[in-house]
């Protein structure tokens, strides 16, 4: 039995970026065979393709933001720094997809940008604070994350609040995706396992939001070094070396 594999499995989707350079550069084609009189893309500025942001906060960061946040956005910032979830993603949890004795939460495809369901485990600390959260919920709710008995809708005046009084400049929710990104390869989590949790479809995504800090650099470092050291030379080995450095 034959099977068809279409071109999609092997090139990634196009960028917000190059579909416009794409649509631009048809229209100018159009323009040139007289189809079109002006090309109406070319009064609209195409985006840098390296605008990516590159703010990972750190331990001590991390710890100002949490203590300074109001007591019903801490769930919330905990769940995003630690599993890099979407804010839409959050707000729209609701307790039928937790569960607590399995240390699972389930996303339905309609929650998520990507539109696939997916499975995120929960850290020990997320799993404590649903935990403590289950137990004074309000059962005429399902939504987990609640404010005065209301779904939670939006987070922006809390979160620049919480920014302010923590002094964190240029700092947006979405950073803390950057974060979780970020923390997982720092912990060894494999790439494919790492873009399951955090919900990317693209391994090019996933690399834009993983963050490399001069720490890291020195953390690699130390590694080669740590492994060079206890690289074992034989006595053979040790003679070769020595007679190509004499030759």
């Amino acid at each position: 039995m034959g099977v068809t594999v279409g071109w999609a499995s092997f090139f990634p989707p196009p960028t917000k970026v190059e579909v416009r350079h794409h649509l631009k550069h048809c229209l100018n084609v159009a323009r040139r065979k007289g189809l079109l009189t002006v090309n109406p893309a070319s009064l609209v500025p195409i985006p840098s393709a390296n605008n990516e942001r590159d703010r990972v906060l750190s331990a001590e960061e991390w710890q100002r933001l949490y203590e300074a946040a109001s007591s019903h956005l801490k769930p919330i910032l905990q769940t995003a720094y630690h599993l890099g979830q979407r804010l839409g993603e959050i707000l729209n949890l609701s307790w039928d997809r937790v569960d607590l004795q399995r240390g699972i939460t389930t996303l339905r495809g309609v929650d998520t940008k990507t539109n696939r369901p997916r499975q995120v485990p929960m850290t020990a600390p997320v799993k404590a604070t649903l935990t403590d959260l289950s137990k004074v919920r309000d059962l005429a709710h399902r939504y987990v994350f609640v404010y005065y008995r209301n779904p939670v809708r939006e987070v922006k005046t809390a979160f620049r609040t919480a920014c302010k009084k923590a002094k964190l400049a240029n700092l947006r929710f979405h950073d803390l995706r950057h974060c979780a990104a970020t923390n997982l390869r720092r912990a060894g989590i494999d790439t494919t396992t790492a873009m399951q949790i955090i919900g990317h479809k693209s391994p090019l995504m996933w690399k834009r939001y993983n963050s490399i800090a001069e720490s890291d650099l020195l953390t690699a470092a130390n590694k080669l070094n740590t492994h060079l050291s206890n690289t074992v030379i034989t006595p053979d080995d040790s003679s070769e070396i020595a007679a190509s450095v004499r030759a």
